[in-house]
């Protein structure tokens, strides 16, 4: 359904500045990377030939414990620390510093003489395959920066002067550098046979982990310095675009469409943004904006966007980007319900349901193993076994049995342990976040409702091609509250709104967590 787009003051837009159309925006995300060098397969694969170079390899030949006395391999430390943070991190967010880093890898899973042969030839092709991914993210990057700059033309416009200034970071670098030094000594008195406060072991595990967290940290640290840098060396091109802060798979990212996409359904950026001075306001939720896109598009890149702030009293808004720019795919929303009688609901289809069935069953299997296994299983992994079971409750209940139901009273939210209803007059602001949404309800100590856990990651949704329930179940209520006419006639009946299992499934989960800690 289209919407008309909050202008922006004709002034305030730079003189023939082209507007990116969504032709261009089909042409530009035409050159993204290919699948095979999408982040997950390569961190996959990493994972696992990691996982066998350890069971491949004798025993304790990378890491000590107090168990028995062996000779630390601090050069394996070292490596396993940044294949680590690659993993976790590196791949997906930091491609350039990855690429640096693999090269590295590979020289020592193919040298190292306590790598077993095979184990370092898999481990060496799985960090080949993932330089390589990379290397192809950056160049399909490139690439699309070079066409986003052809679209532009030739103008090239001056920032406005609330966005020169340059972020902080100053966090990380000096989380980085604290890290990096603890390292540093640890794997310099470590080998001296230096243990003070701590044995051998114990500086190699602060030297495994100052080496995640600082190589982490400074390479988060440098990457934002160098793309803000890039972004205020001089004049820019400029670009007529469309924004809307939320809307899409997250509330708290800002959204960048083309000029001519007034439905807002085919979304080509979009980041973490915050206000570039005291002056701006916060924009309006969820509305599309008239905007003027400062810097050519393209992932991991920079951007400065000047609208209007959609309130009453109008004034600008200028926003900078809070962390790199990420591709985004069209998020087909959903078209809102039809004008009826009926109550209309959303809730958990049959693959989630299985999904939290299978999760349950993964908990029972766990207790059993521990009990008919490992008789003398240790105390400190039964607790922390104990907290994974009370942990996945809220969960596992919420994934089975949640259920939104609008009727002519209201909304009826089924959570993890009650049913709570937000009448339509009461119902403030529908949130959605990461991994499930929140439904704001108004007046004093009134409570909404909370349902997390219910949206998959983008890349497997992509895979089914199809829009979860729950951004199904936020697209329709947002609908409703902004269009009285949709809203149901009729009243639900109890029976229908649905039943939270989460009380009979904590008591379950309780005795599972009780057995094990006593009889494991």
């Amino acid at each position: 359904m289209a919407e008309t787009p909050i202008p922006l003051p004709p002034e305030i837009v730079p003189a023939d500045a082209a507007a990116w159309l969504s032709c261009d925006a089909e042409r530009w995300r035409a050159l993204r990377p290919g699948r095979w060098a999408h982040p997950f397969p390569t961190v996959l694969a990493l994972v696992l030939v990691s996982m066998a170079a350890l069971r491949l390899a004798p025993g304790d030949t990378y890491f000590c414990d107090d168990k028995g006395l062996c000779t630390v391999d601090w050069l394996g430390t070292a490596m396993a620390a940044l294949v680590v943070a690659v993993v976790y991190r590196g791949i997906r967010l930091l491609p350039l510093a990855t690429a640096a880093v693999l090269p590295l890898v590979v020289i020592w899973a193919l040298l190292d003489p306590g790598t077993p042969t095979a184990a370092g030839i898999t481990m060496a092709v799985a960090a080949c395959y993932a330089c390589l991914g990379c290397l192809h993210r950056l160049a399909a990057a490139r690439r699309q920066r070079r066409l986003a700059l052809e679209i532009a033309g030739p103008g090239r416009y001056p920032l406005p002067e609330a966005a020169m200034t340059r972020p902080g970071g100053g966090e990380q670098l000096g989380c980085g550098i604290v890290m990096v030094v603890a390292a540093v000594l640890a794997f310099v008195l470590g080998p001296l046979g230096v243990t003070p406060f701590t044995g051998t072991d114990g500086w190699q595990q602060v030297a495994f982990f100052g080496t995640v967290i600082g190589f982490l940290s400074l390479a988060y640290y440098i990457r934002d310095r160098r793309r803000a840098a890039a972004l205020r060396r001089g004049p820019v091109p400029a670009l007529r675009v469309l924004v809307r802060e939320g809307g899409g798979r997250n509330d708290r990212r800002t959204y960048v469409f083309a000029a001519d996409d007034i439905e807002g359904r085919r979304p080509f950026l979009g980041c973490y943004t915050r206000l570039a001075d005291g002056e701006s306001r916060i924009p309006v939720h969820n509305r599309l904006r008239e905007a003027v896109l400062f810097g050519p598009p393209h992932p991991g890149g920079g951007l400065v966007l000047v609208s209007s702030d959609g309130q009453e009293a109008p004034r600008l808004c200028i926003e900078y980007d809070a962390g790199p720019a990420r591709q985004e795919y069209p998020d087909g929303r959903s078209e809102p319900p039809g004008p009826g009688a009926a109550p209309v609901s959303w809730g958990p289809g049959i693959g989630s349901r299985l999904c939290a069935v299978l999760g349950q069953c993964i908990l029972i299997a766990l207790v059993v193993g521990g009990l008919a296994v490992h008789g003398g299983m240790p105390m400190e992994l039964r607790v922390f076994s104990v907290m994974v079971i009370l942990g996945s409750t809220a969960v596992i209940a919420t994934q089975f049995s949640w259920r939104i139901t609008a009727d002519s009273a209201g909304l009826w939210a089924v959570g993890m342990r009650r049913v709570r209803h937000i009448p339509w007059d009461e119902l403030s602001q529908v949130w959605l976040k990461d991994r499930g949404f929140r439904i704001d309800r108004s007046g004093d100590g009134a409570r909404g409702a909370e349902i997390y856990g219910v949206v998959a990651p983008a890349w497997l949704n992509r895979r089914f091609r199809r829009r979860p329930e729950a951004l199904r179940a936020v697209d329709g209520i947002r609908a409703l509250q902004a269009d009285p006419a949709l809203r149901p006639t009729e009243e639900s009946a109890p029976e229908d709104r649905g039943r939270p299992v989460g009380l009979p499934l904590l008591v379950v989960n309780t005795a599972l967590a009780l057995a094990l800690l006593v009889f494991g």
